[in-house]
């Protein structure tokens, strides 16, 4: 499938949303566009039950779309009946022109929106050639960067539902990866500085029984006794354990910030030493390694090349509002379970905390810079108190 072939099939829909609206009139047009939104509204609450049984992102898609496109069908008929009953009612042959010409640009505009609620978390989540067709899609992209921030909720939300990869998207599918830079150099990875390093690079393991998840997740030694992760590594969590070098320890959530995404987690007695800081931002060809646990594990280091460092503005981990962040954008393979952990400089100094991946397989990744980490988590030191770590993600 081609981008090509999205296309055509969207001018297909339009032509047919705008022959319908003529024929059906401005009132039943009307009516049909409030059955569409209420059975969106009804639809994506549907969803949200269903699609969290299964943990295959390409059967999530399928019942999220098939879900929704079910109660927006029902929506729209209903509210076309409706509303063909007030219009045989109130239509005169005089106002007939202007009744099915206001009829035909509603059930257009209803057309175009519901397309591009539907293809932003199936260009951000679907698999290979239908993500990569709908991504290219030159209408979609229009549509996209037209829509205000605000109407970026809707297509957010639906993303947080069918993802599973814990590695949330952070900018529009339809938007570029960032500037362009060579290829990360595996040369620039010191092996021996790797071991030095490693102990104070963890596995974070979190039980959320309100949601009946096991959450996976990256994290390092911050400072004595404290270890930085990201928030939706530990969200919902009762309870948290970390996988190190010396064995399972029990961890404490005591900073939770669901907005820019981190949390400092309390490991008394740790026992492994906090990595440094760099004293300097990262810059556009910088080299640079992520170390995690992606996939669950084993442990692993991988070279990125720094692209750009940029505040980025997208949803939060709840889908719920949106945020800024001064984040670095980053090429190289950044993968599920990488989340939380360090991004290092090839002499060991921390220049992020990784946070998020883009979606359409051009090799990038994101991570908060360390002064936007510093910037929220302030003087975490001595902070031994569990805090709510709300919902799961959904």
């Amino acid at each position: 499938m081609t981008a090509l072939i999205v296309d055509f099939a969207l001018v297909v829909l339009f032509g047919a949303a705008l022959a319908g609206g003529w024929r059906q009139g401005a009132f039943s047009s009307a009516f049909a566009a409030l059955g569409v939104v209420a059975g969106l509204v009804v639809g994506l609450g549907a969803a949200g039950l269903l699609v969290r049984v299964p943990d295959v992102t390409s059967m999530r898609v399928l019942l999220l779309l098939a879900t929704v496109v079910t109660f927006v069908g029902v929506g729209n008929i209903v509210g076309a009946t409706v509303g063909a009953a007030v219009r045989d009612r109130l239509r005169s042959k005089s106002t007939q022109a202007w009744d099915s010409a206001v009829g035909s640009l509603l059930q257009l505009f209803m057309a175009v929106v519901v397309a591009w609620v539907v293809a932003v978390p199936v260009a951000a989540n679907a698999g290979e050639p239908l993500g990569s067709a709908v991504r290219g899609s030159r209408i979609l992209g229009a549509v996209d960067s037209a829509v205000p921030e605000w109407g970026n909720k809707g297509p957010e939300y639906i993303a947080r539902l069918i993802d599973v990869t814990g590695l949330p998207p952070l900018v529009s599918p339809f938007q570029g990866g960032g500037a362009e830079v060579e290829a990360p150099d595996p040369d620039s990875i010191d092996p021996g500085l790797v071991e030095d390093v490693r102990p104070s690079v963890v596995h974070v393991l979190g039980d959320a029984e309100s949601c009946s998840r096991h959450l996976s997740g990256s994290g390092f030694v911050s400072a004595p006794d404290y270890v930085v992760t990201n928030a939706h590594v530990v969200a919902g969590t009762e309870s948290v354990e970390l996988d190190t070098v010396l064995g399972l320890k029990r961890a404490t959530v005591v900073l939770y910030d669901p907005e820019v995404d981190i949390a400092v987690l309390h490991v008394p007695n740790l026992g492994l030493e906090p990595l440094p800081t760099a004293p300097g931002a990262a810059k556009s060809g910088d080299d640079a390694m992520v170390l995690g646990f992606p996939a669950g594990g084993p442990f692993a280091v991988s070279p990125v090349r720094v692209r750009e460092r940029l505040n980025i503005s997208g949803p939060d981990i709840y889908a719920a509002g949106r945020t800024e962040r001064e984040a670095l954008t980053l090429r190289g393979s950044i993968r599920q379970g990488n989340s939380g952990g360090p991004l290092l400089s090839p002499t060991g100094e921390v220049l992020g905390v990784v946070f998020g991946t883009a979606v359409d397989g051009n090799e990038t990744g994101y991570a908060l810079t360390i002064r936007q980490m510093q910037q929220v988590v302030g003087e975490y030191e001595g902070l031994t108190e569990p805090v709510d770590t709300q919902a799961c993600v959904a």
